[in-house]
């Protein structure tokens, strides 16, 4: 290759690279339209009311004001996120009503005696969303659980002197994140 060749590699390369930083602006530039830290949720929609949940879990373990925890964990949320403000039922757009529906407790670990080590608290519900400007459900009889998106949501270990009051707090935590989650998510 003589001097005419090296300087054609050259220029080649130099082209390249200009197409690749291109490229790579485009890109760069091109993300932030893609994402977005709202919901599609329709503007029209402002206002929620979150009445106490129902408790059904005097079946299998009942469990007292679990259900004004896990409601009070719901408005929590809701109100933290931002996008909907709470309401009584008459003036709401929207209502959501559920139902706490099952306890779980589970054992995970067990130390080297065969005893438990490590539990999760798990608390699943049933949740319903009513438009009330459009008179009909979003979405009905939808279960949620605290451990939904988070799996160690409601875990508590033993070892470390943690008890079960920690795991139900956090379960509780968890579900009403959970809950608030699924009601914005739908849009």
């Amino acid at each position: 290759m003589g001097e005419k060749g090296g300087r054609r590699a050259a220029q080649g390369s130099a082209a390249l690279s200009a197409v690749a930083v291109a490229l790579v602006l485009a890109a760069l530039l091109g993300l932030p339209a893609c994402y977005t830290s709202k919901t599609r949720m329709p503007e029209h929609l402002k206002t929620i009311a979150v009445p106490i949940f129902a408790n059904k879990t005097y079946m299998d373990d009942y469990t007292r004001k679990l259900e004004f925890e896990v409601t009070e964990a719901v408005r929590t949320t809701l109100l933290q996120q931002g996008r909907l403000q709470l309401a009584g039922r008459e003036g709401a757009d929207l209502v959501l009503e559920g139902d706490v529906i099952k306890i779980e407790r589970a054992q995970l670990r067990v130390d080297r005696y065969g005893d438990p080590a490590e539990m999760q608290y798990r608390i699943v519900t049933n949740i319903s969303l009513y438009n009330v400007r459009d008179a009909k459900y979003v979405f009905k009889n939808m279960t949620v659980a605290s451990d939904l998106r988070r799996p160690t949501s409601g875990v508590y270990d033993l070892r470390r002197g943690e008890y079960e009051d920690l795991g139900k707090k956090n379960a509780i935590e968890g579900v009403g994140r959970n809950i608030a989650q699924a009601v914005l998510d739908h849009w």
